[in-house]
């Protein structure tokens, strides 16, 4: 199936892996591909996120982290004998980058093998399904592709097909930004057809 997708889709994808193997995920879910939508410079699925105030940062903040450290392993009196004042620290970062984030951070001291791949979660697999959908749906025939791109999956496939899915995950995710699943399908299909 993979064959079909685009290299932009590609790289959406890849996002989405690194980000499951970063957060010690053994799976990919919708929230890992949504995530690889928004990360994307790509113009048919990163700039609707974008439009709409939904980023890589406020996603990420809702994918769960499985191997998080415990901040009972920082040792503050350690930091402090040496002027490093733990909670000031907690307190600037959470204030930059949101509540938890210092838990939310990858531990850099231990390396992810790359033998580990995470799996598509049934949910994520059927998003992908409907990516293909999609695009066969919007062929050459409706004039939104070109001969050359009939039936390739662009990351605006992607999208719509997580729009599709009727995920709880991306539900939210639409609601907290403010807008709905018709506004970002129409905003995708704008920035397809401009695209073609």
């Amino acid at each position: 199936m993979f064959e079909r997708f685009t290299e932009p889709s590609r790289s959406v994808l890849v996002e989405a892996q690194d980000l499951a193997v970063e957060l010690g995920s053994d799976y990919i879910s919708v929230g890992h591909i949504l995530y690889g939508c928004a990360e994307g410079r790509e113009e048919t699925a990163g700039k609707p996120l974008h439009d709409c105030g939904i980023t890589p940062t406020s996603i990420r903040r809702r994918l769960p982290r499985t191997n998080a450290q415990p901040a009972g392993q920082v040792d503050p009196a350690a930091l402090n004998s040496i002027g490093i004042d733990y909670e000031d620290v907690r307190a600037a970062v959470e204030e930059t980058f949101g509540p938890g984030a210092l838990e939310a951070a990858p531990d850099r001291r231990v390396q992810t093998t790359k033998t580990r791949k995470p799996h598509f979660t049934p949910e994520a697999k059927r998003s992908l399904e409907l990516s293909l959908r999609v695009a066969i749906e919007l062929s050459p025939r409706k004039g939104i592709f070109t001969a050359s791109d009939k039936q390739r999956i662009q990351p605006g496939h992607l999208l719509l097909g997580l729009l599709r899915l009727d995920s709880e995950l991306v539900s939210s995710i639409l609601e907290e930004a403010g807008t709905t699943v018709a506004a970002l399908s129409a905003a995708a299909l704008s920035q397809l057809t401009e695209a073609a």
